[in-house]
């Protein structure tokens, strides 16, 4: 992994990992998952299209590929909705330094996909990886 690579995976790691505390804050109160989630998901929309306005990129996204924003529109439902709606139930009635880090298992979930659908190799390091994962998960219980 090249060097600017590992600096955004770990600047990555740091905001997802400060994200939930807030969330959990905000979830503390009497609002419910689904309405946290629609709640998260409007200031993301309106600064993501205010960036693409400042960038000029907004005709862009007429020249899409169909498939290509299908599968992306997927992915985003998926995570962005409905993970998101798990994510925050199992906030909202449990411990943040528990719910977190088993939900940041997902690579394993990943990781798997991409072996047995998307024919990556599967090599002696990643297995390695997904039984420290398991077990850390299984010390979390």
């Amino acid at each position: 992994m090249n060097g600017r690579a590992y600096l955004l995976s770990i600047l990555t790691a740091f905001i997802w990992g400060i994200a939930p505390i807030f969330e959990k804050i905000g979830l503390s109160g009497e609002i419910e998952p689904y309405v946290a989630v629609v709640v998260r998901t409007i200031p993301i929309v309106l600064v993501s299209f205010t960036g693409l306005l400042f960038m000029g990129k907004v005709g862009s996204l007429g020249q899409l590929a169909s498939k290509d924003v299908l599968f992306v529109t997927i992915g985003g439902l998926l995570a962005g909705f409905l993970g998101q709606i798990t994510l925050y139930s199992a906030l909202k009635i449990g411990q943040a330094s528990v719910v977190v880090p088993i939900a940041a298992t997902y690579p394993l979930v990943a990781m798997t996909v991409a072996v047995l659908f998307l024919g990556e190799p599967l090599t002696w390091q990643k297995v390695t990886g997904v039984v420290l994962v398991i077990s850390g998960v299984m010390m979390l219980r």
